[in-house]
């Protein structure tokens, strides 16, 4: 077999790829995915973080391979990239300073602005203290810190966490004990700054908030270090605070990322989509397990380097047989899916082909460890299209056991497709310890695995590539698979749209069968209330769904096409 080889250089590597012969049909191997992987998840990539150096190198290693396997580009511009804008971050300005009881405090050493702040000037001379400021409501057993206080207008102290619950057996105080929940109830009592204190015995260590989906407050929020409280002489229990005087300045930081778009078109203009996103968390992102004491990078051998190398082989195998295509084919690689879906939402709203002839969408995300599942290969999505059911009733592989899964949603690119009602297909080779951790690494890869999902992969597209007939959508159960779990006892099944920059939480697809899609939330809604607590962003949303239970019914309020529209929601 005759190749003729091309040597691509990136900014920090060098790799040989094949120049296959047009009637030649590509090999994909083990070796040739181990080599992918060892490229992305290399140190020198530092992770692959949306919008830092390292995934701007693995995007022009994609483009590369696409480029070197013949891939028309297919991005913005008659280029393979399709950039677009994100918040990257919420900084603090240089404007943020304080001066308590006189005494000017260091920034971040002494106070914190927290990210949901506003940006504004204050001054006060009396500062109210709500204790740990929380109310739980009324009736018999309520629990009301702000009970005979008078905080209007005026500055609060509220202290971390809760009280004890020995004192309080009847109160769930879990459900009322985030900042969140607090700053909520501050602002509901028309309090104009809130001062966050820890109790003496909790640790003075605060996890702030570092994703971009945030909005701010209309108030100052600040967090008072204890070492403050000790240089200032003051009791840490329930300092004396006289006096306030300072500004907040809080700046979200936009970046521009990138897809990698490369497209193989075949005499019938329909396509099929076949993506995996190629980000990872960088150094690690709040989303990470790690918890160890030095910082370290996430090299995302597995997630999503796996993924992405049966991407890039798929592109090189089907760029071999182009003659033998039915359908166009267009290739993707999605960033930003580790910050929420950002480049396939983006995408998908914004195709470089006609949207409205998608056959459908395969997604690839952590596939590299089948020889640790007992559950082997899972396969997302076989509900989301009529055509579907027939063969994957069907399908089996005497050597590889298959998990079929109905359900089209799931933390990852798919359901931006399948949000559009684009049938859909996840494969998935399961969770593991090192899921999010510095040791997802290479040398844990299952590479003869990663060929054969690939094989597999290759097959049913080559399948619904010779299929005749149109492939028909039909929206699907949410059965919860995926790789990561809900922390709440209820939910709305509701999909958010974390791209949208808006007051409140746009939804971006809604479940079968759920508590949303019963009441009549719709794509597109945005929920601005959820009963008594409004609903500015996501953690709003979040802190809101924590309070239900199973059983608990509540009135949303959603803005629909300019309209205020309510929603009754049974939790079942």
């Amino acid at each position: 077999m005759k190749r003729t080889i091309l040597v691509l250089m990136t900014t920090s590597f060098f790799i040989a790829l094949p120049i296959l012969a047009a009637a030649e049909a590509y090999h994909i191997t083990p070796d040739s995915l181990l080599r992918h992987i060892q490229v992305l998840a290399a140190d020198s990539l530092e992770g692959r973080e949306v919008g830092e150096p390292g995934e701007l190198m693995a995007a022009q290693y994609i483009r590369d391979v696409f480029t070197s396997a013949g891939l028309d580009p297919k991005g913005t511009g008659g280029n393979y990239f399709q950039p677009f804008s994100f918040i990257k971050r919420i900084d603090l300005g240089e404007k943020n300073r304080l001066v308590l009881n006189g005494e000017e405090l260091q920034l971040h050493e002494e106070f914190l602005p927290l990210k949901h702040s506003a940006s504004a000037r204050f001054e006060f001379d009396e500062i109210v203290d709500v204790d740990y400021g929380i109310k739980t409501g009324d009736g018999h057993g309520a629990y009301n810190d702000y009970e005979g206080k008078e905080v209007e207008g005026k500055a609060v102290l509220i202290k971390r966490f809760a009280p004890s619950s020995e004192d309080n057996p009847h109160i769930d105080f879990d459900k009322f004990s985030s900042l969140t929940d607090k700053v909520n109830t501050a602002v509901a009592h028309k309090a104009a700054v809130v001062l966050f204190i820890t109790p003496e015995d909790q640790d003075d260590t605060l996890n702030v908030i570092t994703s971009s989906h945030v909005n701010p407050k209309d108030i100052p929020i600040i967090f008072l270090r204890r070492k403050a409280l000790e240089r200032l002489g003051l009791d840490l229990g329930r300092p004396a605070l006289s006096s306030l005087d300072g500004e907040t300045e809080i700046i979200k930081t936009r970046d521009t990322t990138r897809n990698v778009v490369g497209y193989i078109p075949a005499a019938n203009d329909t396509t099929v989509i076949i993506g995996a996103h190629f980000d990872h968390l960088g150094w690690g992102t709040s989303t990470s397990l790690y918890r160890g004491p030095e910082k370290k990078i996430h090299p995302g051998a597995d997630d999503n380097g796996s993924g992405c190398a049966a991407l890039l082989e798929l592109a090189r195998y089907y760029s071999s047989v182009r003659d033998q295509l039915k359908y166009s084919v267009l290739f993707i690689g999605f960033t930003g899916e580790e910050a929420g879906i950002l480049g396939s939402s983006y995408f998908a709203r914004n195709m470089t082909i006609d949207s409205s002839k998608v056959r459908m969408m395969v997604n690839m995300d952590m596939i590299g460890r089948l020889k640790d599942q007992e559950n082997g290969l899972a396969i997302l999505g076989t509900g989301t299209c009529l055509e579907f059911k027939s063969y994957f009733d069907s399908l089996r592989y005497d050597d590889l056991k298959l998990t079929f899964k109905e359900s089209g949603t799931g933390p990852s690119d798919h359901t931006a497709f399948y949000n559009r009602k684009i049938p859909v297909l996840y494969f998935f080779t399961g969770a593991h310890s090192d899921y999010h951790k510095p040791t997802d690494v290479p040398e844990l890869i299952d590479f003869d695995g990663i060929a054969k999902v690939t094989e597999i992969i290759r097959d049913i597209v080559g399948h619904f590539d010779r299929y005749d007939g149109a492939l028909t959508f039909q929206k699907t159960k949410d059965d919860g698979v995926g790789k990561r779990r809900s922390q709440f006892s209820v939910t709305l099944g509701i999909m958010p749209d974390y791209i949208a920059e808006v007051e409140g939480l746009r939804v971006d697809g809604v479940s079968l069968e759920r508590p949303g899609e019963r009441a009549g939330i719709l794509e597109g809604d945005i929920i601005i209330r959820m009963g008594e607590f409004e609903i500015g962003d996501i953690y709003d949303y979040m802190n809101a769904l924590g309070k239900f239970r199973k059983g608990d019914s509540v009135t949303v309020i959603v803005e629909r096409n300019n309209e205020t529209v309510s929603l009754p929601v049974l939790f079942k």
